[in-house]
């Protein structure tokens, strides 16, 4: 049977040693999210990112903004072998202090690419995604690989993450804050809006 989640405090957070997946939308993880955690929402392909990115056997804490939302995803995760789910958290109880990730428009990104030295802007997508045409002077790194391989990323740089529409960059962001990097920021609408803004593209 799967292990029904006890609500958590900032007390058993801090004593706990797995992931917290933050199940909200990118712009509320983006807004505020706890140190750490990582966002795969529910309303995309929350099952099999999880299941990428989650080893089956890792203690779980879910960060919700309702109990529907944590119940929702107890059972998608159960559904993949994921029953480790120990606690969870709504975000009107919280009394940490949350952590930022910049949602930055491509336009914007556009500029700071072609006019800064030393910033890296990472492209989370599968390689023929890539290859079909990218943000000029992105790097491909794809997300099911991310969390094993930051091969020729520099943790001090700021670093920029783009996918196709914004969901997958927001996983891979949460991945690069938890693994140390110093500014990472997520470009909003994607390659996707980044096309549909004629910005420069290379394939």
């Amino acid at each position: 049977p799967v292990t029904i989640p006890i609500e958590f405090n900032a007390a058993d957070l801090s004593s706990f040693e797995g992931i917290v997946i933050d199940v909200r939308t990118v712009a509320e993880f983006g807004a505020g999210h706890l140190p750490g955690s990582i966002n795969i929402g529910l309303g995309g392909q929350f099952a099999s990112w999880a299941g990428t990115v989650v080893p089956i056997g890792t203690p779980v804490v879910i960060f919700a903004v309702s109990k529907n939302q944590v119940d929702e995803a107890v059972m998608r995760l159960a559904r993949i072998g994921i029953e480790t789910v120990e606690g969870y958290l709504l975000h009107e109880t919280m009394k940490i202090s949350l952590k930022e990730i910049p949602q930055v428009p491509v336009a914007s990104v556009a500029e700071i690419v072609m006019g800064v030295e030393g910033i890296q802007l990472v492209d989370v997508r599968r390689p023929a995604e890539y290859a079909n045409g990218h943000a000029a002077g992105a790097v491909n790194l794809p997300l099911d690989r991310l969390s094993r391989d930051l091969t020729g990323l520099d943790k001090s740089k700021p670093t920029y993450v783009i996918c196709q529409s914004g969901y997958r960059s927001s996983l891979a962001s949460g991945i690069l804050e938890r693994a140390g990097f110093e500014s990472v920021q997520n470009v909003t609408g994607g390659t996707q809006a980044w096309i549909a803004g004629e910005l420069p593209v290379e394939t």
